[in-house]
């Protein structure tokens, strides 16, 4: 063999080596950094549509049962105004603290409460309490049928309806003037008959934690500033105004 030949057959240079070990690393550490922020990414979208989800059905189960309220199943004519039991009630929990509302309506063969549980007789009241069991972070419902069901208390019991529900913040509508609209908001009214809207809104968090970045904010149920926790779960509050549909005979 010449020393031509030996020549021809040589191999990476020790600097060849390194440079080509480097431009590696570099692909590698692009690829990585596009994977960790396409990963985080999906993590922040998926938990944003859960968000969504379990927002509109919290908004969805509670404006069905205040829409309810008050509904009487006797023989009328024209609108029906006539009530059984108390219609619509509430706990206001003060800064900080969760809301509890109980609404009654008559029940219906067929019909059920916020636990499933069915009407088995006429003549019988639905009533469902709504609170938030704060420290497992659950929107909860007691119901009952009864002839006379009770006003429960504000501890969480019942069944869990959602999970991740953090507040429930609710102020309601009053007519003061008799014109069957609300005239303003109040979170204790003094006179429930004068209640004809309720305004509902329910703070819910990611399931995942470390998506949200802490220190910044997000707008809570008192459409207040408020510092992203040290858990790091994405917040959103949502919020909607239902009528009570039983209150209100001048509808066209």
């Amino acid at each position: 063999m010449t020393q031509f030949e030996k020549s021809k057959q040589g191999g990476f240079t020790l600097v060849e080596m390194m440079i080509a070990l480097t431009l590696g690393l570099i692909i590698l550490l692009v690829i990585g950094t596009v994977f960790v922020s396409s990963s985080q990414t999906f993590r922040v979208q998926d938990d944003n549509a859960r968000i969504q989800e379990s927002g509109r059905f919290v908004l969805e189960v509670i404006g069905r049962s205040i829409k309810q309220a008050g509904h009487a199943d006797i023989p009328f004519t024209g609108f029906k105004v006539a009530f059984s039991g108390d219609a619509i009630n509430g706990v206001d929990g003060g800064a900080g603290v969760a809301d509890t509302l109980t609404i009654q309506y008559d029940g219906v063969i067929g019909g059920s409460d916020c636990e499933g549980a069915g009407v088995a007789a006429a003549g019988t009241i639905i009533q469902n309490h709504f609170n938030v069991d704060a420290a497992n972070a659950q929107l909860r419902c007691d119901g009952e049928i009864n002839v006379t069901p009770p006003i429960v208390g504000a501890v969480p019991s019942g069944v869990v309806l959602a999970d991740n529900v953090e507040d429930l913040q609710i102020v309601y509508g009053i007519d003061t003037v008799g014109d069957q609209s609300a005239n303003q908001y109040v979170s204790t009214p003094v006179d429930w008959n004068q209640v004809v809207t309720a305004r509902v809104c329910a703070l819910v968090r990611s399931d995942k934690t470390n998506i949200a970045t802490v220190g910044n904010n997000y707008l809570d149920c008192n459409g207040a500033l408020a510092a992203v926790p040290a858990d790091g779960r994405l917040r959103r509050a949502f919020s909607a105004t239902f009528n009570l549909r039983n209150r209100i005979n001048i509808l066209p």
